[in-house]
């Protein structure tokens, strides 16, 4: 089959994709976890409203933990990237002739003649930017594109699981029996995981139907074994000596 134009964008690997990454891991974790507490919580016959301020706060306290957590790696990630790159300009400018037959090296490898490698050698070495460059990508599989701003990729896994942990809280603001709520919940919690699992799907160009499947597994699994826990771990307590 003849591949298009669009077939051959890889949205997915590209800078953008990445930010479409960051979105799709926060929402499926925050619908996953607040899914899976409240299970536990309808489990343990709490009231409905205590269910939901709980349930909110996890939210919350989710929401922050992912954002801090994404700004931190990514922040030691881009301190670990400037290291490298300050390092092997370094190496460029006070060590070249051992930077000239690493070069050399890499390009043997991928299978040039003896005459090939020297040439290529000659002009990426002509040039300290694109010698720069291709040490990074070559030696250290370092790409500049792969540096990101910390607040912005923070901020998105943040948000995204904020914007997960709303769907499985909605019902808990509408009904009375925290079991019914639940029941709605875990529905609303699906159908969330299902759409993000098509979003995804498309993107990868999987056949749709796989990622929408396999994220509403794991939501509806993460559910019934909160729901499970929180019916068993207090009958244990309340039966302990």
């Amino acid at each position: 089959m003849k591949l298009s134009d669009s077939d051959h964008t890889e949205v997915w690997h590209s800078p953008r994709g990445r930010k479409i990454r960051e979105i799709v891991l926060g929402m499926n974790d925050g619908v996953v976890t607040v899914v899976g507490f409240l299970g536990g919580l309808t489990g343990s016959a709490f009231p409905v409203r205590a269910a939901f301020l709980s349930g909110l706060m996890t939210t919350l306290a989710g929401s922050l933990s992912m954002a801090l957590g994404g700004y931190l790696s990514s922040k030691s990630q881009n301190d670990f990237f400037k290291r490298e790159m300050d390092r092997e300009w370094k190496e460029i400018h006070e060590v070249p002739h051992l930077e000239r037959q690493e070069v050399l090296e890499i390009l043997k490898r991928m299978e040039f003649t003896d005459t090939e490698a020297a040439s290529f050698a000659n002009r990426i070495t002509n040039n300290p930017r694109v010698w720069h460059e291709f040490m990074m990508k070559e030696e250290l599989g370092i790409f500049t594109s792969a540096i990101d701003n910390p607040l912005i990729e923070g901020g998105l896994l943040g948000i995204s699981f904020l914007a997960g942990g709303v769907p499985p809280l909605l019902p808990y603001l509408f009904f009375a029996n925290v079991g019914m709520a639940f029941n709605v919940s875990l529905a609303f919690s699906t159908l969330t995981l299902a759409i993000l699992g098509i979003f995804k799907s498309r993107l990868t160009r999987e056949p749709l139907f796989k990622g929408a499947i396999e994220m509403a597994l794991l939501g509806g699994i993460a559910a019934l074994i909160g729901l499970f826990l929180g019916t068993i771990i207090p009958r244990v307590f309340h039966l302990a000596p």
